[in-house]
């Protein structure tokens, strides 16, 4: 026989809150990744950039350059980096569907934006007082 008490029934029906993080490396520590209550993506807006520092650098003739680009391209790590850059664009697409203003700035539950931190406990003492 199994006895829920009421404090086990709350903690299961809370669900952790949804928080996407958005942030300039070049200009914003990075915020935290964990904190209880909280399921958190980091979205660096200067990922982008520091992808494409990491194509290699290929020289030659216009017709080794392309050879050389081809068969990178087609290897595993040139595979790993287009996904890798695909990916850092993604951070773009959800700062645009949620119309975010200025970096930095913390997502939660895809209703609420906060401004000016990528402090992820002070955004979500704030939206929990807004609830």
């Amino acid at each position: 026989m199994a006895v829920l008490t009421l404090t086990s029934c709350s903690a299961i029906a809370q669900k952790n809150v949804s928080v996407e993080v958005f942030y300039r490396s070049t200009m914003h520590s990075e915020p935290q990744s964990r904190v209880p209550g909280a399921d958190i993506t980091l979205w660096n807006l200067d990922k982008p950039k520091l992808i494409k520092r990491q194509k290699p650098s290929i020289t030659g003739t216009e017709r080794v350059v392309r050879e050389k680009v081809s068969d990178w391209l087609a290897s595993a790590e040139g595979k790993a980096h287009l996904a890798a850059a695909r990916e850092s664009y993604r951070g773009f697409g959800q700062a645009m569907r949620y119309r975010i203003k200025k970096v930095p700035a913390i997502v939660l539950d895809g209703r609420q934006v906060v401004y000016g931190t990528t402090n992820v406990r002070k955004a979500l003492l704030i939206y929990r007082g807004k609830q």
